[in-house]
């Protein structure tokens, strides 16, 4: 049974067939050949249904809201506008207002492609006018909207507490340290690349006390966002609900504050926002019955003992889980393969000591680098289409900050005290 249904998806995925058509085609077929009757197929459709019946998912379409909201309600702009002013001076300074940019940005909306396509068309034309090559340019962005899912709101965390059964709370607050950590990499990487390749600061930006005072002021409605969602989730005040007071919040400022959000362009949010967290919830669903049918058959069972009759050791078992991750990470997107793999891979990661909400950050930044990582690579492409380069030369510049993200995942799998300080500090423990 396991076979049949693997060996359709996987013919569905070569000939390009959406992912969650593939998946639910794939359980079809399996009930079909063999013959699991009415009930079968009554639990594909339940489960499909069941699956989004969640009340932490809500926050999914809100989130993707707000964060087109940021971008057409002029928001995002003048995020960018303080980042530039905090390190646009500096060797490499418009690189490094980028990853700056795309920090402040990943804490309101929570996707990765939506930080590229935001930052990427405000910040790669000034790059390139300052004589950025636009390979580095749309490769720095590819590399800085990694940190979208990581620091909180995320979706991809949202899935997975849903998925294993974290609080997605918690898991916000986890991964705060690592994704600033992630920009701080990052922006170490292009100081240095920048020095080597001639890209200087930019002298006139914001040159004056009075420039940056101006500056300031104008962003405080735009860097109010992330800490009116930040503080409401950690404060207890509100959790889910935080992505609808985002929403309210990103309106008022957009069209009262900057009057910069047309008709038009709201309408134009709520259809982008709609179809991407339709896709979403379709996907959750299929992907959800299919890893059900997984487990019936005792499949994640079945990998857990085949790694441990393999090697006892923590470290080997982990660096496997991982090299597994960076592979499906490079075919398949973060959400799919959080629900998918999650429920295989978590209980390994817990049998042999790891604790739930760390590991959820360790997949989650690893997928994440997956999504600049051919052949997918949703964030790369996304880039490489803003910056208007050819595949190649992207990915040359992004090969070595990949590099350096790997290397800072080592880190946080080797040190798990570098994500679980905070989550600790503020009263987390693991029960399991």
């Amino acid at each position: 049974m396991i076979g049949t249904m693997l060996g359709v998806l996987f013919v569905c995925l070569l000939g390009t067939v959406p992912i969650a058509v593939s998946l639910g085609l794939s359980c079809v077929a399996t009930f079909s050949v063999f013959n699991a009757g009415s009930n079968m197929t009554q639990m594909l459709a339940q489960s499909t249904v069941t699956s989004i019946d969640s009340f932490s998912l809500m926050a999914i379409p809100f989130f993707m809201l707000v964060g087109s909201l940021m971008e057409r309600g002029g928001i995002a702009k003048k995020l960018v506008d303080v980042a530039e002013m905090l390190t646009g001076t500096m060797p490499g300074g418009l690189g490094m207002a980028a990853i700056v940019a795309s920090m402040f940005f990943a804490a309101i909306s929570g996707s990765g492609p939506a930080t590229a396509a935001a930052i990427g068309g405000i910040m790669i034309g000034a790059m390139t006018a300052q004589g950025y090559s636009k390979g580095y340019s749309g490769a720095l962005i590819a590399a800085g909207s990694t940190i979208g899912p990581v620091i909180p709101p995320s979706i991809p965390m949202i899935m997975y507490g849903v998925t294993i059964g974290v609080s997605v709370s918690y898991m916000f607050i986890a991964g705060i340290i690592p994704g600033v950590l992630m920009g701080v990499a990052l922006m170490i990487y292009n100081y240095f690349a920048s020095k080597k390749r001639g890209y200087k600061g930019n002298e006139t930006k914001a040159k004056t006390a009075g420039e940056k005072a101006v500056v300031l002021k104008e962003a405080i409605p735009a860097i109010l966002m992330p800490v009116i969602i930040l503080g409401g989730i950690y404060s207890g005040v509100f959790t889910t609900e935080s992505a609808v007071i985002g929403v309210v919040y990103a309106i008022i400022v957009a069209v009262f504050v900057y009057h910069h959000l047309s008709w038009k362009a709201f309408c134009q949010a709520m259809f982008d926002a709609t179809i991407t967290s339709a896709t979403i919830m379709i996907l959750f669903g299929a992907a959800n019955t299919f890893g059900r049918i997984l487990t019936m058959n005792r499949v994640p069972t079945m990998i857990t003992d085949w790694m441990l009759s393999i090697t006892s050791s923590r470290a080997m078992i982990m660096l496997m889980i991982n090299i597994a991750l960076l592979i499906i990470g490079m075919f398949l997107d973060t959400i799919s393969s959080i629900v998918l793999f999650g429920p295989i891979f978590a209980p390994i990661a817990i049998a042999i000591g790891y604790d739930p909400l760390h590991f959820g950050i360790i997949m989650v930044i690893n997928l994440c680098i997956g999504m600049i990582t051919p052949p997918m690579g949703g964030n790369l492409f996304v880039a490489q289409r803003v910056s208007k380069t050819s595949f190649e030369e992207i990915f040359k510049d992004t090969f070595p900050m990949i590099i350096v993200l790997y290397i800072l995942l080592a880190l946080l799998i080797i040190f798990p005290e570098i994500t679980m300080f905070l989550p600790k500090l503020l009263g987390y423990t693991f029960t399991g």
